[in-house]
């Protein structure tokens, strides 16, 4: 008897567990939504200043990021990182080519911890273990696992 109340207690266990673990599985729609639009605010804001001053930009580039670097080069940089955190995070935001966004902004973030803000540095160390890293592991998932089904991709993907 008390062998079949233990089955019968581990089979009610085991179809609550199944019915909570479907319920979530919808839900991953909506969290693949909320960490693209969370990592395209982050990219999105940055970019948006650059192209309303884009001279300020590649001072950035040119005297604070890479003090000394030429001119030119300075106005490459500001122009490709730019166009990175404006173009990719829309990307995101409407989940078109997701994976191709997330990677591009996980390497921007590789960029930007490795030269921008050195983590070896006292600054880079304050910002990897507070933003980037969360950015590299938010932008990792995104790439893993794609952009769920609230996105164009989804959409584009479905065979009619």
């Amino acid at each position: 008897m008390a062998e079949t109340t233990s089955t019968n207690m581990m089979g009610n266990l085991k179809a609550l567990y199944c019915r909570f673990v479907g319920m979530s599985n919808g839900l991953q729609g909506l969290a693949s939504l909320a960490a693209r639009l969370v990592m395209a605010r982050m990219f999105l804001k940055s970019g948006l200043v650059k192209v309303q001053d884009f001279g300020g930009a590649v001072d950035l580039f040119e005297y604070e990021y890479f003090e000394g670097i030429p001119h030119g080069l300075a106005i490459i940089a500001a122009a490709m990182s730019t166009f990175g955190e404006t173009v990719l995070p829309v990307l995101l935001i409407v989940g078109f080519l997701t994976r191709f966004a997330s990677a591009g902004l996980l390497v921007m973030t590789a960029v930007i911890s490795t030269l921008v803000f050195p983590v070896w540095s006292e600054l880079g160390q304050r910002l990897w273990w507070n933003d980037h890293a969360w950015w590299a592991v938010i932008l990792f998932a995104l790439l893993a696992y794609g952009p769920g089904n609230l996105s164009l991709d989804a959409m584009l993907g479905k065979k009619k």
